[in-house]
């Protein structure tokens, strides 16, 4: 008999008993922390990170009613398990009992279906350091625009920042430390996320060379990026990958480090951000996609970056990938690293929204030129608005207020 036969037998009401309320104002577990990950149509990931204990139970609730139970073994701490089965378009209640005591109620919402076409709320911004010089009360604002799925862009959380994380056990703390800061907790118990990382969750503006030279540090900071991020279904150690929700939306989340050649290398044929299997990918990916929108999500901007470590200083790439999505309809880039809000546009009429920081020091203006439309300079999330028709997108920034407000076609989204 297996836990859902088992939960149906005895009854849910009694399972329930036993777990606290959606919604209570539970103190903060220092010890331990839970975030639900890769929402999909059917069910979703259950992350779990707890420093006593050999395994947890979670506890799936909807409606009030226990629809699931199952059991997780913990190993060093940490372990994960896909939820699936469940309803698509639905909200869930995940409740976590472990050693150090319940951990949650995470709130996950999982994807409508592919052929629905009903509007759909996702939220996108990235950089978040949970020191308590950059509190404001964006998160708060987030959580009350309720959106369905939250994408971070990365640098969640910052490492390389005193004391610089070089171990697995230091990796781990880091994560937990965001995670268990009241407002960090806020965020990922109020809704399901996807992430990707960018360059601070290993060290700042890394690529290849700088894996070569501290290779033990590296392979600490993915052991536990993944620990921490696991991907339902994962091909290998590829963590590029796309997903869909309902009808209007695919999104596509890209790896902007790992295949990277060095930074100030001659831009030229040789160089690349993407490499050719990665291109080559979300070429076909995007352009196979049935969805009315297509969402590349990239960690560093296509334009107008400071530095070297943006897209900036791949132009020859990016030229490639922007000339071969002309035509593609409905395709918007979203972008972050540079910790401030603008929109752009590009070649051939592509559109780019550049959002955050979540939490952490503003950035200084980039270059200017035709292309930059707005910018802002304040912590921000990009809240999009997505209808079979069109995508409304708005800045959302502290003290709840919309600073930023567009929207767009179909036809304003293809490039031509």
């Amino acid at each position: 008999m297996n836990r859902r036969e088992w939960v149906g037998l005895v009854g849910a009401s009694a399972v329930s008993l036993a777990l606290p309320a959606c919604g209570d104002d539970l103190e903060p577990h220092e010890d331990g922390g839970v975030a639900v990950l890769e929402p999909w149509a059917e069910g979703f990931l259950v992350a779990v990170w707890a420093k006593r204990g050999g395994h947890v139970t979670v506890v799936v609730r909807q409606g009030g009613a226990v629809v699931d139970m199952l059991d997780v073994d913990l190993d060093d701490g940490l372990g994960s398990i896909d939820i699936a089965g469940l309803e698509p378009d639905t909200a869930y209640e995940v409740t976590t009992l472990s050693a150090v005591g319940p951990l949650g109620p995470n709130l996950v919402r999982t994807a409508p279906r592919d052929d629905d076409t009903r509007t759909v709320r996702i939220a996108v911004s990235g950089d978040y350091d949970p020191s308590p010089e950059f509190e404001s009360d964006l998160i708060e604002h987030l959580v009350d625009a309720e959106p369905e799925v939250f994408v971070s862009l990365g640098d969640f959380p910052y490492t390389d920042n005193g004391p610089v994380a070089k171990t697995v056990s230091e990796y781990r703390a880091r994560h937990a430390a965001l995670r268990t800061a009241p407002t960090g907790r806020r965020l990922i118990e109020a809704m399901g996320i996807r992430a990707i990382y960018d360059d601070h969750e290993f060290h700042n503006d890394w690529n290849p060379v700088f894996v070569e030279g501290e290779p033990a540090r590296y392979a600490a900071a993915m052991q536990v990026w993944d620990e921490m991020f696991p991907i339902r279904d994962p091909v290998g150690d590829v963590r590029y990958r796309s997903w869909r929700w309902g009808a209007n939306v695919e999104g596509f989340l890209i790896d902007c480090r790992r295949f990277r050649s060095e930074n100030a290398m001659v831009d030229g044929p040789g160089k690349v951000m993407l490499g050719d299997e990665q291109r080559a990918w979300l070429v076909a990916a995007v352009r196979a996609s049935t969805a009315t929108f297509k969402l590349v999500f990239t960690s560093v901007p296509l334009d107008f970056g400071i530095g070297n470590d943006s897209w900036v200083a791949f132009a020859h790439e990016r030229g490639l990938l922007l000339d071969a999505l002309v035509g593609v309809s409905g395709l918007l880039f979203l972008t972050a690293d540079q910790h401030y809000f603008a929109a752009h546009r590009h070649a051939h009429g592509i559109r780019e929204f550049q959002t955050g920081p979540l939490r952490r020091g503003i950035g200084p203006p980039g270059p200017v030129g035709p292309g930059v439309l707005f910018r802002h300079h304040a912590y921000n999330v990009a809240v999009l608005d997505i209808h079979a028709d069109r995508i409304e997108v708005t800045g959302l920034g502290a003290e709840g207020e919309r600073f930023y407000t567009e929207t767009l076609t179909v036809a304003d989204l293809t490039p031509a």
